[in-house]
C-alpha cells in the first residue's frame, strides 16, 4: 500500500493564523466502513428509514467519522508528521448525511513555542438550502515533535 507523504512542519514553520482546508464529500461507504471499524452500528447511522422516522433527512454520519477526517488533516497537513495530538474538544452540533459536502478548516489559534505546543481552531460547515451550517467546531492541542 502506497501512502501519501505527510508535511513536516517544525514549530518555527508555524504561526498564528496559518490555515488548512479540506473539502470532503461524504459517502455512504465511508459511514459503513466507520461502523465496521468502530463497532457502532446504531440504526441512526445504518438505516435510512429509521433515521427518517427520528426526524433526520437520511442516515447520519458518525460524529467521529468527521473527527477522523479532522485527525487526518492534523496528522498529514497541519502540522503533519511531527504532531502528537494531546487534547481535543470538538462538538458536532448538526448532522452530516451521505452526499453532503463539508468544508473542514483548521486554523492555528495559539502558539506556545517554548513548550512546542499549538492550539488549532476547528470548524466544519456544509451548505444546506443555501445556508452555511456548522457541523463541527472546537479546538485541538498538539505537541510539535523535533
Amino acid at each position: 500500500m502506497k501512502t501519501q507523504e505527510a508535511r513536516s512542519l517544525s514549530i518555527a514553520d508555524i504561526q498564528a493564523g496559518l490555515k488548512e482546508t479540506l473539502v470532503w464529500q461524504v459517502r455512504a461507504d465511508e459511514i459503513d466502513d466507520f461502523a465496521r471499524l468502530s463497532g457502532d452500528f446504531n440504526p441512526l447511522h445504518m438505516d435510512a428509514d429509521y433515521a427518517r422516522a427520528q426526524g433526520f433527512r437520511d442516515r447520519v454520519a458518525h460524529g467521529y467519522l468527521q473527527g477522523a477526517k479532522i485527525s487526518g488533516m492534523i496528522g498529514m497537513r497541519l502540522p503533519g508528521k511531527r504532531c502528537l495530538l494531546l487534547e481535543q474538544a470538538v462538538a458536532y452540533p448538526n448532522p452530516v448525511y451521505p452526499g453532503d459536502e463539508v468544508t473542514i478548516e483548521l486554523t492555528v489559534k495559539e502558539l506556545r513555542e517554548e513548550f512546542g505546543l499549538i492550539e488549532l481552531k476547528v470548524r466544519a460547515v456544509k451548505i444546506d438550502n443555501d445556508k452555511k451550517t456548522t457541523t463541527a467546531r472546537g479546538t485541538v492541542t498538539c505537541k510539535i515533535l523535533s
